[in-house]
């Protein structure tokens, strides 16, 4: 809801009137419930009577595509239905052209014996805008970051990727390391990144970019390359040092003791 222009529709058909979210909340919740674990518990505590339809914005958490992705996720996941969140850039607008940084779910669908994809963000779930569901997404309307990263480091992506990073490698590295992670049900936050990216992917070798192809390469078949990558999980040590702006801070000012103890 942060970034949704208030409409007639939009409030009469799912959330209430927007003026009515209360003042003293941050209009992006993400960093408060980053987990599964507490975006229920905000759940409950805005609501006694948990998940439901037609709530009002003051019953709702105001979180972005991730957070939505990660709870659907340990929603199925406790159902036995296996699940994971996947990070990528999204066909919005359908024209096959502009991609937008997202977050999306894959979901094992036993009849058809096949992973389906699922856009669990948004206000249009029962709209068939496109003349599909969002919860069976083609397969062209998501670019995993394993394919992004791929593409423009072979130069054979012709799709513009709308980013934050103003250097499109660089983010598209990050979607592929929180990618990588999510599949090892590790979903980490936007802001959480090796630290060995700190000084930015100009200052990766030919070498370490060459590492980074593989693991994109092995993302393209998650299944297929299951022990390669779990072999990755477990002996990548700089791959897993993750850090943010604010930990970066009390680097710089303290030095590396504020780090290494949690190393």
């Amino acid at each position: 809801m942060y970034f949704t222009e208030p409409s007639a529709y939009l409030e009469d058909t799912y959330y209430g009137k927007f003026a009515s979210y209360p003042s003293h909340r941050f209009k992006n919740e993400d960093e408060l419930y980053i987990t599964a674990v507490s975006m229920i518990a905000g759940i409950f505590y805005l609501d006694e009577e948990g998940f439901g339809e037609n709530k009002d914005v003051t019953k709702r958490l105001t979180v972005s595509c991730r957070q939505a992705s990660i709870l659907f996720s340990a929603i199925l996941k406790a159902k036995g239905i296996p699940c994971r969140s996947r990070a990528g850039f999204m066909d919005f607008d359908n024209d096959g052209d502009s991609y937008v940084e997202h977050w999306v779910i894959e979901y094992w669908d036993f009849g058809e014996n096949r992973w389906v994809l699922a856009d669990v963000d948004g206000y249009y779930e029962y709209e068939e805008r496109f003349g599909y569901s969002q919860f069976d997404l083609p397969r062209h309307k998501f670019i995993i970051a394993s394919e992004a990263w791929l593409g423009l480091r072979r130069h054979t992506l012709h799709k513009n990727l709308d980013i934050y990073p103003t250097n499109l490698l660089e983010g598209v590295c990050e979607y592929l390391l929180m990618d990588f992670q999510a599949l090892m049900n590790n979903e980490i936050f936007y802001s959480y990144q090796p630290m060995y990216l700190r000084s930015g992917i100009q200052a990766l070798s030919e070498n370490e970019l060459c590492e980074l192809d593989y693991l994109a390469e092995l993302l393209e078949d998650p299944d297929g390359n299951i022990e390669r990558i779990e072999h990755i999980w477990n002996t990548k040590d700089e791959w897993f040092v993750l850090m943010n702006n604010t930990q970066y801070i009390y680097q710089d000012a303290f030095g590396e003791s504020c780090t290494s103890e949690g190393k």
